[in-house]
This record gives structure tokens, sequence and C-alpha cells, in this order.
């Protein structure tokens, strides 16, 4: 089977054909370090470990490539504001963002670059660019001259003629045009600099991409990704520079993800509405985050709400407690043969999965096939016939096959008992209800039964439902479960 690929610079699905057979070269823009990683972050980071996740199943050797940017305006500003060397500042953040993109999930790329080691290719790059009249130094400052290539424009589709007329760029005297843009900024007293052919000067914010991806997967490799906020400017100055400088394609498809809102709003400080991935880990169980931006295709915008927590928390406890039972019947029947019973159509949930995969990463249509292995799974286990042991071995069978797919969604890989504890934390938390008065609810419903007042025992069971608590009396006892409360639906965008 092909998989295929939206590509942003075509506007249109391609087969994916690698540049060399059986290997993947990708790129994704990684983070600015000057705060605390936020869940925009984690949102584009998770799609792309998806991505490679896939693509690894597939049977490619990838090699991954994020960066990171560690030095810029704002962590120069950032670093003062703290007292601290602008590179010590930014390796904090660093070692930061990336526990925080482990709690959800998210694995280290292959290759993680930052900026302030690659100083030597920026600046060879940005030579090379000079010398071919692509760009010119002013006042130690360098630029790029947007009028020097003429398929400036072809990602983001803007005319860079009708560009000008309308634009609002600061004037600046040292530059040729107002679209031409900085690769070499002149230090200014006290910052952080590295000395080049034009004096003083750290790198602009573009080159820097070009520089490490042509490093680590050179001149032209196969998936360049990163947020729909990135196609203007970044990287159409990213294709620019790269294509001036060596007259090739550099990326061979352009993925972009979407963005997101904060109940129907762009997520802002000044709004109110700002999420960094510890304020969301401490508000959200990791993997209902994780679920809630990977049940949309990652093109779509995502909303995060709290309704859209609400399908995510009963998606993760529809999992869990059906992995649970999965795993009591495998300590039950270790030995069970995988032998569908006559007359039970055993769904081919990897199969499915990969389809529907290969449309363009579709993972709205992946979660649904894995739902359909889920159904499957808890139908078989409550029909009477067959008996569980002739049974047994095809319900494990899915059940494997389902786990397969959701590793690669990133999700439902911990043991079952572990992240439902978890998730119930969390659910307890939301709910504001007592453990230990629950506890006591239960005891007074099991003496009630046991002195057969059937209608106060249902009576607590009721009151115990209202209040969000589902009870299930079991071979082992009886249990409960908080449910996930439905909130108000999500706002539209404002």
């Amino acid at each position: 089977m092909t998989a295929y690929v939206y590509n942003t610079m075509t506007k249109k699905r391609e087969p994916f054909e690698p540049k060399e057979p059986g290997k993947l070269s990708m790129y994704a823009c990684g983070l600015t370090v000057y705060d605390k990683s936020h869940i925009g972050h984690a949102m584009q980071a998770i799609i792309y470990d998806m991505i490679r996740n896939y693509f690894e199943f597939r049977g490619y050797e990838v090699t991954y490539v994020r960066n990171y940017t560690d030095v810029d305006d704002k962590i120069i500003e950032r670093a003062a504001l703290e007292n601290k060397p602008a590179l010590v500042y930014s390796q904090e953040m660093i070692d930061l963002s990336l526990k925080d993109m482990a709690l959800l999930g998210v694995k280290p790329a292959t290759i993680e670059p930052k900026v302030s080691e690659h100083i030597p290719e920026i600046i060879e790059l940005i030579q090379k660019l000079i010398d071919k009249g692509h760009a010119y130094e002013s006042q130690g400052d360098v630029y790029f001259e947007v009028r020097s290539f003429p398929k400036y424009g072809c990602l983001s589709n803007r005319d860079p003629e009708e560009l000008r007329s309308g634009s609002r760029i600061e004037i600046n005297q040292q530059k040729n045009d107002p679209l031409d843009f900085a690769l070499w900024k002149r230090a200014k007293e006290g910052e952080v600099s590295w000395t080049s052919p034009w004096g003083e000067g750290r790198p602009g914010w573009h080159i820097e991409c070009s520089a490490m991806a042509e490093k680590y997967l050179g001149r032209e490799f196969d998936i360049h990704g990163g947020g729909r906020d990135l196609i203007f400017p970044h990287h159409e100055n990213e294709i620019a520079q790269s294509c001036a400088a060596h007259d090739s394609c550099y990326a061979r498809y352009w993925i972009h993800n979407g963005l997101i809102l904060v109940d129907g709003q762009k997520m802002g400080k000044s709004k109110g509405n700002f999420y960094t991935i510890q304020d969301a880990v401490k508000a959200f169980h990791p993997e209902a985050i994780r679920y809630t931006i990977l049940k949309s295709h990652y093109t779509a915008n995502i909303d995060f709400c709290d309704s859209a927590f609400h399908d995510a928390y009963s998606r993760m406890l529809y999992f869990y407690n059906t992995f649970k039972r999965v795993e009591e019947i495998r300590e039950q029947f270790p030995d069970a043969e995988a032998t569908p019973p006559a007359n039970i159509t055993v769904p081919n949930i990897k199969d499915a999965f990969i389809e529907v995969m290969d449309d363009d990463f579709n993972t709205v249509a992946a979660i649904r096939e894995i739902n359909a292995g889920f159904k499957f799974i808890n139908d078989l286990v409550a029909a009477k016939k067959p008996k569980m042991k002739q049974k047994a071995g095809v319900i494990l069978a899915v059940a494997d096959e389902i786990k397969t797919c959701l590793g690669i969604l990133g999700l439902c890989q911990n043991p079952s008992k572990q992240a439902l504890a978890e998730i119930q934390e969390y659910l307890i938390r939301a709910r504001n209800i007592d453990p230990a008065e629950v506890e006591a609810r239960l005891q007074e419903r099991v003496a009630a039964r046991e002195n057969k007042e059937w209608q106060k025992a249902d009576d607590i069971r009721e009151s115990l439902i209202a209040d969000g608590i589902a009870v299930m009396d079991t071979p082992q006892g009886t249990e409960w479960q908080v449910l996930p409360h439905k909130p108000k639906a999500c706002d539209k965008e404002a």
C-alpha cells in the first residue's frame, strides 16, 4: 500500500515517495526557548511524534530532526531579567521542555540541534548567499534580498509585489527592500555574540533552520513540518535562502498542523487562557491531552476546553477498563489459541488502521477503527456463547492488535490498573469527591444487601450514580469509578 500526504507546497494530496527507499528524513521546527513550553508546542510535538512512530511502524528508518532556538531577542531579554547568561537560561528551558514533553509521551527526536552549536554552518551558508548575489551586508547586519529569488511566495501563495504595496513592515534604512529579512544581526553591547566576517553578532531566525536541516538531512530531504502559523514568513524564508544557496528543492513535502484554541479563542497570556504544559498536566491527565489532540485530523485546530476532555476521559476509561478485563482473561487462559470459534468474524484491526493512516495520517478514522476493535472484544466477552475458554485466544489477539495501533498514537501503553488509578485521581479532584465518603456509602449498601433491604441498596446505588460515580459488582467485590462530568459545549471561535 502507498501512503499519501497533503503537501502544502502543491496544495494537494500526493503519494509519499522518499528520496531514498526505506528511509525517511524529517525536520520539524522546534522551540524558541524563552519561556516554559505551552500546549501549542505540545500539539506540534505530539503530531510529529505520531508521524515518526507511524513511519517506523511501516518499516522506515527515520531520521527526525527537531531544533532548539537557544539565542534570540526574547531569550536575551528574559535571561537579563533572570540575571543569567542567555545560553545558561536557554539550556534550563530546554531541560524543562524535555521533561514536559516526556509527560505527554513525546520521545526526543533523533537529533535535537541547538543554534548556538551550529554557528560555523550558519556563517558558511550566509557567505554562500552573499557570494551568489542573494544577500548583502549593511552596517554589520546581513539581509536576504527577496527580489533576487523569483519563486518567493511559492509556499504561501503570496505575491511579493502585493506584500510590498500593502506592507506594514517597519521601514529600515539599512535594507534595500522592506521585505528583505535578516540572516545575521549585529550584536548590541553585552549581548551574546559570535565572531563573523561582518563583525560580532548572532543568526537571524530563519537561517538557522536551513543550516541545521542541511547539516543533518542534506540539501534535499523528505518532509518539513511545523504549525500552520509558520508557513509565512518562516518557512517561506527557509525555502528562499536554501534554494537560492543550492539550487535544490529543499524539502520534498511540506506538512503543517493546525493550532490550539482555548474555548474557541486564540490562546494568549493577555486573554487569561494560556496553558503551559505544566498547567495542562495539572488540570488534565496527560493521555487525555494526547487523545484530545489526536482525535482530530492533524490539520485541524484543536479547542482545548472542558467538553473536549469529557470525551477524552470517557474513551480512556473505556479503553483501560477493557484492557483490564483482557488482562484478567490472559491470566485465566495463558495458553489460549487465537483460533476463532465458528460463526465469528474477527476484524483485522491492524490492516484497517494502516489503510486509514496511509491516507494523510487520518487519526480520526484510525480511532474509529480502534473503537470497532474494542466493541468487538466487549461484545464477545458479554456473549453467553461460546464459552470464555473457546473465545479467549481471539479476544487476546484482537487486544494485542489494538494495543499496537494505540502505541503508534502514543496511547494506552501503561498497565490498566495503574492508568485507571491515575485517571481517577484527576476525576476525583475535578468533581471534588471524598473517597472516604464514597466508601462509607458503599459499605452502607453492602449492609443493606446483606439485610435484604433491596430498595435501600438500589437507592444508595442511584444516589452514587447521580453524583457521577459508577458502581460495579464483580466477583472480587464492589468497585467504583468516578465518571467525567458533562460540561457545556466548547464555545465557537470568536
